[in-house]
């Protein structure tokens, strides 16, 4: 009871009880929940002894809402600017002097300060994944998304009556409309989608007529009359 008493444990227990349960409720997890829940009693206990200043834990508790929304939406670090603020702020004015008493218990500067930059390293790393998901090049148009019906390709391995074809720059499994068996390079039209197995139909484009050639159009020589 004396240990829970203590200014510096009752502030990390409520710190460490509040991420747990502001995780669980944003990511659910049995132990994240438990761990938080169990840290926040104890934190209560603890500040049942101390002279708490109820202002100070609602800026505390708001600086840690603002870490969680930092790393659900991405705002470039103001949010967790803002809650390393709040987070300072509500920790230095946890407790207040007691009735008739002119000094109050208090958390430590150095507790304080290693916390502090505890979640300033965490939410540091969080902005910095961010910013390099955002930075990343976007896919090419039509790769990693089901090509329409209608697009050309070509059979890779024969369609017996399953193989792979070539679709919209990417390899997919595919069978015949008919069930025919198609040989490899034969290109193909997609016709649309079983699952994930592409439905084709061989591709019967006409092509194009020759144009015959000058010799074969040139006007045969008069024959000759016999004498």
């Amino acid at each position: 009871m004396t240990l829970l008493a203590d200014p510096n444990v009752a502030f990390l227990l409520f710190v460490v009880g509040l991420a747990g349960v502001l995780v669980e409720l944003v990511h659910p997890t049995i132990l994240g929940g438990v761990l938080g829940a169990v840290c926040l009693v104890l934190a209560f206990i603890g500040f049942g002894s101390l002279p708490v200043n109820v202002a100070g834990l609602v800026i505390l508790a708001f600086g840690m809402v603002l870490f969680v929304l930092e790393s659900q939406v991405s705002t470039h670090g103001v949010l967790a600017v803002g809650g390393l603020i709040a987070f300072v702020v509500g920790a230095s004015m946890l407790y207040v002097p007691p009735v008739g008493a002119t000094t109050a218990p208090a958390v430590a500067t150095p507790v304080i300060g290693v916390s502090a930059a505890a979640f300033a390293l965490l939410m540091g790393s969080i902005v910095y994944a961010a910013l390099r998901i955002r930075g990343m090049p976007k896919q090419r148009e039509g790769v990693g998304t089901s090509p329409k019906a209608g697009t050309l390709g070509t059979v890779q391995a024969p369609l017996a009556p399953q193989g792979t074809v070539h679709l919209g720059g990417e390899t997919w499994s595919a069978r015949t409309a008919d069930g025919r068996e198609l040989d490899r390079d034969v290109p193909v039209r997609l016709v649309g989608f079983d699952g994930l197995v592409a439905v084709v139909t061989p591709d019967t484009a006409p092509t194009a007529p020759q144009r015959p050639s000058a010799a074969s159009t040139a006007t045969p020589p008069a024959a000759r009359p016999q004498s």
